[in-house]
């Protein structure tokens, strides 16, 4: 699990990725710990930090071409699973950090032995729909102090949540996707 960030370019439908920079989040220096003990004692609470934002605090690079992507496989893996941070929102307690991530399924699949020299640099179709996901880390500092280190969410659920996509579940025709609900409702 590596958060990195990753040039990101747009171009006839497709979108190309480039590796820059590992991302520090946990640790008593990394971006997390930093970014709560900044914020006033008041916002320490609850709090929400875009991706920009995130980029601005880890001193990288300006601009929209550059994104945090999450690798869930790993360097050993032989797929490439990478996905594009939206959003992050902190909860605090005094010595424990809750994070809810959002994301965008960026790429997915089976790639073999080259699996880690592909993830460097590497261009996919840009969805009609982004799949989007949320998942919730644990961090075991606050602002009263802590070592900032991974930990387990206390109400583990063992699950990604997955969001709804458009018009799923409200009964509305469904015209972008293979669920049938275009025929069903039509």
């Amino acid at each position: 699990m590596a958060f990195l960030i990753y040039k990101k370019s747009i171009d006839a439908g497709n979108a190309r990725y480039e590796y820059v920079a590992p991302l520090k989040f946990g640790g008593r220096t990394g971006l997390v710990a930093e970014h709560v003990r900044a914020l006033p004692e008041s916002n320490q609470r609850s709090w929400k930090l875009a991706t920009p934002d995130l980029l601005k605090l880890a001193g990288g690079p300006p601009g929209e071409d550059h994104v945090v992507l999450f690798d869930v496989a790993g360097k050993e893996s032989t797929s490439v699973c990478l996905y594009e941070l939206r959003k992050l929102h902190g909860s605090c307690r005094d010595t424990s950090t809750q994070l809810a991530l959002d994301f965008a399924v960026v790429i997915d699949q089976e790639v073999g032995e080259s699996a880690a020299a592909y993830a460097r640099k590497f261009e996919v179709a840009l969805p009609a729909q982004p799949r989007l996901l949320g998942e919730t880390l644990s961090l075991s500092g606050g602002p009263g102090g802590g070592d900032w280190k991974w930990g387990a969410p206390p109400l583990q659920l063992g699950a990604t949540i997955v969001h709804a996509q458009p018009h799923h579940g409200g009964g509305e025709p469904c015209p972008n996707c293979t669920c049938r609900r275009r025929a069903a409702t039509a």
